[in-house]
């Protein structure tokens, strides 16, 4: 049987269709391995937004033609979009595929393996059902959208994706039960622009209060919304409706007002601080998690402080910080890359240290509250399971195996670094004939599971 190993760099619509490749791939009876393993077919999903993704992706070739020499290599993604001939002269790649052409790559995969007519002999499934059923996860990715038109002054992304497309409801709803029949418990709604999604049948708002009407689907979570295009009614249908997550990624890039306009970005400082305070005071536990660039062109000392405290002000439950990296193509790239990459790599340790403080505060108010987590593998180099709650804050506790997949009950002991650390409670009866024992907390009977009796030692065991 022939083997594939995939490598996914970039965003959640990335990670989307690597799942979406693979699967077709298993359709035609491949059998998928890990990055690290010998494969026949290596394909490396690429991104473009920094010249270090550009970088990985050409790293990742290399160490596939060394792993297995002769196999195929494929490159496929925003880099290979935006730069096919930079791309087609990396000596190890055997295959150049843009985002346009995703959907024929494995048709293509084939024919370079002569596996004429594009099948490999054994017929496992369509990969919509397998898309469902072999993915070892306790949420789903559905991407819902694609395509930008927005063209900030730093990003390569409108031309990497060009077309702006949204998928037709009734095409979601079928995918989304798919996934619900067959246990996922949450679903991660995913575009480009999803905020744009548009459709003649539903708009963003009613469609994710047609996806939580899913039987077993016990959650709904956008990936990111720019503040420009944020749904009507979305912050009210999150009070309203427990099935959706409150959390909102909303990028914001920078926060002084002359970086934002240098950047091209259609918001002031002020317009998002108002929502994020019109969020939180509608949903007072909601997480606003955000992007901040630093070095951007022109940007002084003074317009980094201010973009500084201003996400200080702001308090945000995380924070993703990355360097101006100048993208051909770009408005920003014809200018003068004015910042030293040493000031970029100070400013952005400082913004990084910001946002550690941020969601470690973010994580500690939730001491002493018993939150619903969702429950997912193994911690690394522990025998912990951990899981996100809806608010986006990833909770460690002791759990039986059997747990994996279901949302149980939290009660929180501590944190450190932005993480919860707890013991799972039962309040009325245990599930699957677990063991367990009653406890008081907080002046109320609770079962505990048993296997949570060494959470006083949790901090030696990690």
């Amino acid at each position: 049987m022939a083997k594939v190993a995939l490598y996914t760099l970039g965003c959640k619509v990335n990670q989307y269709e690597t799942e979406r490749i693979a699967d077709d791939f298993r359709s035609k009876g491949f059998e998928v391995v890990g990055f690290s393993d010998r494969a026949d077919v290596y394909v490396i999903n690429s991104c473009t937004v920094t010249r270090t993704a550009d970088g990985k992706s050409r790293h990742a070739a290399r160490f596939a033609a060394r792993r297995s020499p002769g196999a195929v290599i494929v490159l496929t993604g925003c880099y290979a979009e935006t730069a096919p001939e930079q791309v087609s002269g990396i000596a190890e790649v055997s295959l150049v595929i843009g985002n346009r052409e995703k959907d024929s790559l494995v048709r293509s995969v084939v024919d370079r393996l002569g596996l004429s007519p594009y099948h490999t002999g054994r017929d496992v499934g369509s990969p919509d059902t397998l898309r469902a059923n072999t993915r070892n996860r306790t949420r789903a990715l559905l991407k819902i959208q694609d395509g930008c038109d927005q063209f900030c002054a730093y990003c390569v992304v409108p031309f990497a994706r060009t077309i702006m497309w949204s998928k037709p409801s009734d095409q979601v709803l079928a995918e989304a039960g798919e996934l619900a029949r067959s246990g996922y418990k949450e679903i991660v709604l995913t575009g480009v622009r999803l905020g744009r999604y548009e459709d003649e049948r539903l708009r963003l708002r009613d469609l994710i209060d047609r996806l939580t009407q899913f039987p077993g689907i016990q959650r709904v979570r956008l990936s990111s919304l720019e503040l420009t295009d944020m749904p009507s009614g979305l912050l009210e249908l999150m009070v309203a409706n427990p099935k959706v997550c409150r959390h909102l990624h909303i990028p914001l890039q920078s926060g002084d007002d002359g970086v934002l306009k240098r950047m091209k970005r259609p918001y002031t400082a002020g317009q998002f601080k108002s929502f994020v305070e019109q969020a939180r005071s509608l949903a007072p536990e909601i997480a606003v998690t955000t992007d901040v660039m630093v070095g951007f062109v022109g940007e002084t000392d003074t317009e980094f402080e201010s973009s500084y405290k201003f996400a200080e002000s702001l308090r945000f439950a995380r924070m993703h910080v990355f360097r101006y990296s100048p993208r051909p193509r770009t408005a920003a790239s014809e200018l003068p890359d004015d910042v030293s990459a040493r000031e970029k790599a100070r400013r952005s340790a400082r913004m990084i240290d910001l946002g550690d403080t941020c969601a470690q505060e973010f994580a500690q108010a939730m001491v002493g509250k018993i939150v619903k987590v969702l429950v997912e593998g193994k911690e690394l180099g522990t025998s912990l399971r951990s899981g996100l709650t809806d608010n986006y804050v990833r909770v460690v506790f002791e759990a039986d195996a059997r747990l994996v997949g279901e949302i149980v009950k939290v009660h929180v002991d501590r944190t450190q670094t932005g993480t919860a650390y707890g013991h799972v409670v039962w309040q009325n009866q245990m599930p699957g004939g677990l063991p367990g024992r009653e406890e008081d907390r907080d002046g109320e009977r609770v079962l505990v599971l048993q296997d949570c009796a060494a959470r006083n030692r949790l901090a030696d065991r990690i």
